[in-house]
């Protein structure tokens, strides 16, 4: 399953596309390809992950005033039913692909594979100004279950595999080397 961003519609085309595929009785993996995804809402990054977690803490964020910090937690129920899975990710993965990687990454829930992510991990808070314009200002910070700040570090792989530098290179295509190897390591 490809995801290119995080929008209003994301949670419920995933949830779509997993029931579709769940159809297929040989089916016994799932690989989430989250490469070049530069994130979106954050409440989509939340309910995605939730779709793989049977509990525990999602991503929490912290900001300067302790009353503003937040966290958020998984609901009971893997609609996958435990399947193994597999995240593809690259540095253009940012922001929410990071908030799901890391969290099925952190609850060992999710193999990543690929490349280190970005490293968008802040809140930002867009504010109008009188002229039309406006202020984007960053007012907490992302933070995975292990405590980690995405922040200017990513989300690193746990097995890191570089796209090829080919100036070819496309997305489930034979150059395709980092979807190769998640095939190859599904397939024993």
């Amino acid at each position: 399953i490809r995801l290119t961003s995080f929008n209003e519609n994301s949670s419920d085309q995933i949830e779509k596309q997993i029931k579709k595929l769940k159809k297929n009785k040989n089916l016994n993996s799932f690989i989430l390809d989250l490469r070049n995804n530069p994130g979106g809402l954050l409440n989509q990054a939340i309910r995605i992950s939730d779709f793989f977690l049977e509990n525990g803490e999602i991503v929490s964020t912290k900001s300067r005033k302790k009353s503003d910090n937040r966290k958020w937690f998984a609901k009971k129920g893997d609609i996958t039913d435990g399947k193994t899975l597999l995240v593809l990710i690259n540095y253009g993965s940012a922001s929410a692909s990071e908030i799901v990687a890391g969290a099925l990454k952190d609850h060992k829930r999710a193999i990543v594979v690929g490349e280190n992510s970005y490293g968008k991990g802040s809140v930002q808070s867009i504010i109008p100004l009188k002229n039309r314009g406006a202020i984007r200002l960053t007012v907490a910070k992302y933070y995975l279950p292990s405590g980690k700040s995405i922040s200017e570090v990513g989300v690193s792989p746990d097995i890191v595999v570089e796209e090829s530098d080919d100036d070819n290179f496309k997305f489930n295509t034979e150059t395709d080397n980092q979807l190769k190897f998640a095939l190859k390591l599904l397939n024993g």
